[in-house]
């Protein structure tokens, strides 16, 4: 006969606690607007190309070369945001490990060491010592699945988090290229404003000249006139280097570095004129490429799981405990078979009054689902409005720099022929000063509108999900499922 048939019935009923429960986690729904996104087949005014097949060549590298790349990298590596963000992310990973911990049975390990001193029959005193060692186990069923729940909840948040390190770092290299793509803007017009000053040095000295020499068809209004248009000139090239220079200390404070490590080795240009063609895909490959709406959705997974939690709250629940104690008046006799004491113990509590606490705890945690489900599909929304809008965008700037480098070109021919009749004394001089800065104008247009285009693909590849090596899901633990079809 078994001599201890209660710890058969205690391993019963932990097998049992451990493997059965049941789940009051609500079913994830799709927001109506996400459903939509999915059955779309293309965006408007798009070519279509295969997102599941990524170039081999980081994006940046098409706005900003390998000059770009390096600063890049070193915003990877050097970046506070997004040592801050990783560091959220370690703590989500924290959290989560934690909420496991707290459905796993709980060992505790007991010592005790005592000393007394006791009188006896004859009026002395005597000392004696006892010693006792055990152990502790605590255990939690979770019958109705309310610790699986928030360990789900904290898995999935983890999740997040790790997306969130992916949409961060897109987020700030569209950051930084954008302003790589600015200080590039400010050189070019720098350069431009310096040939500009010089044009109009030149066009000044030769009008000085022929009035020195006494030319008829030159007066001292027009040498005024080439003089002031030289000063006007000049004016710019200082607010010009001063923004420059600012625009170099935003990247040294992104890049985390010392100020004016970029100004100094800065070479940078970009070239918007090259062909291009936007991998935009479908929207339902979008939405599986965007890390930030794949982290909307396992926010509202999440949320979900937290309803569940909250709900088992609102049911008994049920505790399993066992104790082993040696007690002995000798260290070398603590752990002899039969100095323990052993006991066995099952807990049942339920909610009787909690003062309507709970249920607006149920009603609260689904409150928040609804509005993760809400910022999910308004995520989802905004991504495929961001794409649209660049496509749109770039539609629209490819065509006006088309048009600015027809103007451009008939503005240099006009110039050209006007310097050459202003120098034959055919023409007068508020001609030539009419022609360059005509010219001037539209160099002007030009390098706005190529700034704009840099931009406006900057702001595609970000709306895009970014051009990456991988795919910005695999953060996802395997088993998870995303409503985006991403994993199954």
């Amino acid at each position: 006969m078994d001599k201890h048939p209660s710890l058969k019935i205690w391993s019963g009923v932990v097998l049992g606690a451990a493997t059965g429960g049941c789940s009051l986690t609500p079913a994830p729904m799709t927001p109506d607007v996400v459903a939509e996104i999915q059955a779309s087949d293309r965006f408007s005014g798009q070519v279509a190309v295969d997102l599941e097949s990524p170039s081999k060549v980081a994006w940046w590298v098409s706005v900003g070369g390998p000059e770009l790349d390096g600063l890049v990298q070193k915003l990877l590596s050097q970046s506070l945001v997004l040592d801050e963000i990783r560091l959220q992310a370690e703590q989500a990973q924290e959290v989560a490990r934690i909420t496991r911990g707290q459905r796993l049975p709980s060992v505790i390990a007991l010592g005790d060491v005592s000393t007394s001193r006791s009188p006896d029959f004859q009026g002395d005193f005597s000392w004696s010592e006892s010693y006792s060692a055990g152990a502790l186990l605590d255990f939690n069923t979770d019958i109705f699945g309310g610790l699986r729940a928030s360990e789900r909840a904290a898995d999935l948040n983890a999740i997040a988090a790790e997306l969130a390190i992916r949409s961060a770092e897109q987020r700030e290299i569209a950051i930084l290229a954008r302003n790589w793509v600015s200080a590039a803007t400010l050189q070019r017009r720098l350069d431009l404003a310096q040939r500009t000053a010089e044009s109009f040095r030149t066009t000044y000295e030769l009008t000085n000249q022929r009035y020195t020499a006494g030319s008829a068809s030159v007066s001292a209004s027009d040498v005024q006139i080439a003089l002031q248009n030289l000063e006007t000139a000049l004016i710019d090239i200082p607010q010009i280097e001063t923004d420059l220079t600012r625009q170099f200390l935003v990247i040294d404070e992104q890049l985390a570095i010392s100020p004016g490590d970029t100004q100094s080795s800065f070479l940078g240009d970009f070239v918007a004129s090259t062909p291009f063609t936007p991998a935009a895909g479908s929207p339902a490959q979008l939405l599986s490429n965007r890390p930030d709406v794949a982290a909307a959705e396992l926010l509202y997974r999440a949320a979900l799981e937290d309803v569940g939690a909250a709900r088992a709250s609102l049911y008994p629940a049920l505790s399993l405990s066992a104790s082993l104690t040696f007690q002995a008046d000798e260290p070398g006799d603590l752990f002899d078979v039969d100095r323990y004491i052993s006991s066995l113990a099952t807990s049942l509590t339920a909610p009787v009054f909690q003062g309507g606490r709970l249920r607006a705890q149920v009603r609260l945690e689904a409150a928040q689902a609804d509005e993760l489900a809400t910022a999910f599909a308004r995520t989802a929304l905004a991504a495929v409005v961001d794409v649209e809008l660049a496509l749109a965008d770039l539609s629209g700037l490819d065509q006006q720099r088309q048009r600015t480098v027809a103007a451009l070109e008939t503005a240099r021919i006009s110039n050209e022929l006007a310097q050459g009749r202003y120098e034959q004394g055919l023409t007068s001089i508020l001609s030539v000063l009419e022609t360059q800065r005509s010219l001037n104008a539209s160099e002007q247009t030009l390098i706005l509108t190529d700034q704009a285009i840099a931009n406006a693909r900057i702001d595609l590849f970000l709306s895009l999900g970014g051009d990456w090596f991988g795919n910005p899901q695999s953060a996802l633990a395997d088993g998870g499922t995303l409503v985006l079809g991403a994993r199954s």
